[in-house]
């Protein structure tokens, strides 16, 4: 289905399901505005994500890093080989891009060591 940058513009609601549970699974549920192709948000966990946007062939690519330095205490995420990490990550993505009662919806997988993380933003404007 053919979008646009300007299209892409927006908020978006973000719920996230992932296949690892326990103290490091990644919960990135919140809002996002994207603007230019570009977000820059704070998830509820304290980890700073800044994601860029493309369009490709009916898809979204989406290229973001993950920045879990400045969260508190015992806050971490998992490197690609499973083991806790304050460090920033580096994630790319294809959303396959559908439409749900008029609203646009990106939905992909984020794959970081054995872990998979499916995303799915639904545009909220």
């Amino acid at each position: 289905m053919p979008i646009t940058m300007d299209e892409l513009d927006g908020r978006y609601e973000i719920r996230t399901q992932t296949s690892e549970s326990g103290p490091h699974a990644l919960d990135a549920d919140g809002l996002t505005e994207v603007k230019n192709g570009m977000t820059w948000r704070k998830d509820k966990n304290g980890f700073i994500w800044e994601s860029a946007f493309t369009i490709t062939d009916g898809a979204v690519l989406m290229h973001s890093t993950l920045d879990p330095s400045h969260a508190p205490g015992g806050q971490f995420i998992t490197d690609e080989k499973g083991n806790p990490t304050k460090s920033i990550m580096s994630y790319n993505t294809v959303m396959a891009v559908s439409r749900d009662q008029g609203r646009l919806v990106l939905s992909g997988d984020i794959h970081h060591g054995d872990t998979v993380t499916h995303v799915t933003m639904t545009r909220l404007n």
